[in-house]
């Protein structure tokens, strides 16, 4: 059984009397331990898509499975619970709380779930370690570059031991040597097991994945 399997979905936005059907009749599978990348432009559908795939959202019809769970028609409670169970999420921008150290900051997503809190802050410490950044665990983000920042997105985002790691335009406020600094990252966490799925319009950063998606207007078109 894939990681995730989507079958037939569909996203319609309603905008007063007019619907907008934003994807239409999506099919894919994510094999676990799998890099993939899903590449489009601007209004191709790539982030509405994210969010169904990240449990950020639902489809209007379609069937989604997760971690051999279906997610489909879930409440925002049950997406809640999945997402911290099974989904690391590496945003653009970071989203690192500017008060809280770097540690504070990795520890973040261990506060809203109960499996391993006795050894949970060794566990940001080692994967700390592991991006490179231990030396930094009591810096605040202000002290840290772009680079540093997203390393540090990165061990939160790992440190539930998620299935899935999700990327959505990981690099995108870096330049391009810190870029290929993260997306190498992002390959070792691949070949340490982790299923790697990056969102993006660069053609650069989806030559790291093992597999591309394109998606325009909708529609998966390879």
């Amino acid at each position: 059984m894939p990681l995730c399997l989507m079958e037939n979905i569909r996203k319609t936005f309603h905008t007063g009397a007019i619907d907008v059907e934003v994807l239409k009749n999506i099919n894919l599978r994510l094999e676990r331990s799998e890099f993939v990348a899903i590449m489009g432009t601007s209004g191709s559908g790539k982030t509405t898509l994210m969010n169904i795939i990240g449990c950020l959202d639902t489809p209007t019809s379609g069937r989604y499975v997760l971690a051999d769970k279906e997610v489909s028609h879930l409440s925002d409670d049950e997406l809640s619970v999945i997402r911290n169970e099974h989904i690391g999420f590496v945003f653009q921008n970071f989203y690192l709380l500017p008060y809280a150290t770097v540690l504070e900051n990795v520890l973040l997503p261990t506060l809203y779930i109960e499996k391993q809190k006795d050894n949970r802050e060794q566990q940001a410490v080692d994967l700390l370690q592991l991006v490179g950044l231990k030396e930094r665990i009591r810096f605040k983000p202000n002290q840290l570059s772009g680079g540093e920042q997203q390393r540090v997105a990165i061990a939160r985002a790992l440190v539930n031991d998620p299935d899935l790691l999700l990327a959505d335009e990981p690099t995108g406020q870096l330049d391009s040597k810190t870029a290929e600094e993260i997306m190498n990252l992002l390959r070792e966490m691949n070949t340490r097991g982790k299923t790697v799925l990056v969102i993006t319009h660069d053609q650069n950063v989806a030559a790291y994945a093992q597999r591309t998606v394109q998606i325009k207007d909708g529609t998966i078109i390879e």
